[in-house]
């Protein structure tokens, strides 16, 4: 679809692109390919896609995936897409909040052009689907946090905490004339890998996402300040100290310093602690 095609098809049907939902449509013919390529669909995959808009991947991925199911959160693009696409065997459609009532996991590869408002909040739920494979666009400062290093101004939670689950690989930039309206800024689509096997289990996953948010609570604290002065867990100065000499961590580092391996061994470190938790825990990073 070009941007001329988008405005008729939204002038038609008495819509148009809702700023607050972060509604980009992508108008280029080559950004769509590259990125349905990128995604090796074959037969055998069920693919979700979450807020496909006007169906302009969702043509694609129909075309060489088994079956896509498509959630869509706008009621006339539901409408419009249920026209276009509801005659096929292989497409499903949702009209729902992605976010307050996700569909079953099931699938192989999920899809997305993520909103900025809400693109954390709908990463860490993408964690909890077995997917395989996960592939989105991004804005380019969400990125760079998604595949930053450690030390680097970019790296966070959000990195250390998708890094637990993915290997994230940035597979190529999209410049802003990619999309109606323009974003104010570039994009750049992500590959997510789900790794086979998670290297902490049960318990010591929630002891996990606790700590990352506990050291990157407070920029530029020590990792002994930030643990020790979390309000997402109560484990006190000493228990802090303590599991940090046990990994062998300088005190003096800093949560943004530390490695996905690092904070993996603080978490089993921290199984015979007596941690009481802080507040309430959000689904975000």
């Amino acid at each position: 679809m070009k941007v001329h095609d988008i405005k008729e098809i939204i002038g038609n049907l008495g819509l148009h692109p809702n700023k607050r939902l972060g509604q980009n449509f992508l108008v280029s013919p080559e950004a769509r390919e590259r990125i349905v390529g990128a995604m090796e669909c074959c037969p055998a995959d069920r693919v979700l896609e979450i807020g496909p808009g006007l169906g302009s991947l969702t043509e694609l991925l129909l075309e060489r995936a088994g079956h896509v199911t498509a959630v869509e959160i706008d009621a006339g693009f539901c409408r419009y897409l249920s026209e276009r696409f509801g005659a096929r065997r292989n497409f499903t459609l949702i009209h729902g909040d992605f976010l307050k009532d996700p569909p079953p996991d099931g699938f192989t590869k999920i899809a997305s052009n993520l909103p900025y408002y809400c693109s954390s909040e709908m990463l860490f739920q993408f964690t909890r689907y077995t997917a395989p494979r996960v592939y989105v666009m991004l804005q380019k400062e969400l990125a760079d946090r998604v595949t930053a290093s450690p030390g680097g101004k970019s790296y966070g939670a959000l990195t250390v905490t998708l890094g637990f689950y993915y290997e994230t690989r940035r597979v190529f930039t999209v410049p802003r004339e990619s999309f109606y309206p323009r974003p104010d800024v570039m994009s750049a689509f992500l590959k997510l890998s789900r790794r086979a096997a998670l290297p902490l289990a049960g318990g010591e996953i929630g002891l996990f996402h606790l700590l990352v948010k506990s050291a990157f609570w407070g920029r530029r604290k020590t990792i002994l300040a930030a643990l020790s002065g979390s309000p997402h867990m109560d484990i006190g100065r000493e228990g802090a100290a303590r599991i940090l000499a046990e990994v062998g961590i300088d005190r003096g580092r800093r949560g943004e310093e530390l490695g996905l391996e690092e904070y993996i061994a603080l978490a089993r470190a921290m199984r015979g602690e007596n941690i009481s938790r802080g507040g309430a825990e959000t689904q975000s990073f």
